[in-house]
């Protein structure tokens, strides 16, 4: 199936809120699976990753959840967790 990078730029927002957000993603039943987040405190980004089938169903995950994104890609795994080579 295939993985998305969903990239947050989230400034004034703290850690803790991030924590609440990303519960609310987990909870949510849509065709896309969090698996899991990158948080740049420095920065005021994330970046989580997903897997659906497609881009629609990750945008409409973020949605359901009120969880703010900036854009969404198609992305590709490499080294932990993948069956091909680096």
């Amino acid at each position: 199936m295939p993985t998305y990078l969903v990239e947050r730029y989230l400034p004034g927002r703290d850690r803790a809120w991030l924590v609440d957000a990303l519960a609310r993603l987990r909870r949510q039943r849509t065709r896309a699976a969090h698996l899991g987040s990158t948080y740049v405190p420095d920065d005021d980004s994330c970046f989580c990753r997903f897997e659906a089938e497609t881009a629609d169903d990750v945008r409409d995950a973020n949605e359901i959840a009120g969880v703010p994104f900036a854009r969404i890609v198609a992305a590709e795994e490499l080294g932990i967790g993948t069956s091909r080579p680096l």
